[in-house]
């Protein structure tokens, strides 16, 4: 199959968002504050969402019905693992690193997540934005264009919590932690 292929793109992405999906859920498994678990949770839902978006297409496109409307493609149910998902065509090479057994949970292994999740969301980002600009189908360009806005979100939360953690050195500052803690 051609690597420039919609489907081959599509196929890229897929393991992008299941490797985000897998990563997101790992770091909610492992951050020491109760926002930072909820951030990655909802993180790795929204990854779940894209990565049946990808898939609604590439069924779309692999039964010669083309590419569908995102938002239609989105409502489409069906049963789905996100952690370890039965996905069509090659697995692309190189998986990407999360975490090793060794690295126990700490701000700083939390900082080292956000990071990671930077870069990927910025690597996601990227392999839409270029197949968006290649394509001349509205619904692909639509489709391709909305995950675009959903990975530059996602890396703005992730750098602005960043950010927050580095100067603070906690997940809550003194006067939010009893609205935390009850």
């Amino acid at each position: 199959m051609d690597r420039n292929s919609p489907q081959s793109i599509l196929r890229y992405g897929m393991s992008l968002e299941r490797d985000g999906y897998r990563f997101y859920t790992q770091a909610a498994g492992r951050a020491v504050g109760e926002r930072g678990k909820a951030m990655f949770r909802d993180l790795a839902a929204q990854e779940e969402q894209h990565l049946r978006l990808l898939l609604a297409e590439y069924r779309s496109l692999d039964e010669g019905r083309g590419w569908l409307p995102y938002h239609e493609a989105m409502r489409l149910s069906f049963p789905l693992d996100p952690a370890n998902p039965d996905l069509p065509g090659e697995e692309p090479q190189g998986p990407l690193p999360v975490f090793t057994p060794d690295r126990q949970p700490s701000l700083q292994g939390d900082l080292a997540a956000i990071e990671f999740g930077m870069e990927t969301e910025q690597l996601s980002q990227e392999v839409y934005a270029g197949a968006a600009q290649a394509t001349a189908d509205p619904n692909a360009h639509s489709a391709l264009k909305f995950l675009v806005g959903q990975e530059e979100e996602h890396y703005r939360l992730l750098q602005n919590t960043h950010d927050y953690l580095s100067r603070n050195n906690t997940w809550w500052d003194s006067e939010e932690k009893p609205f935390f803690t009850g």
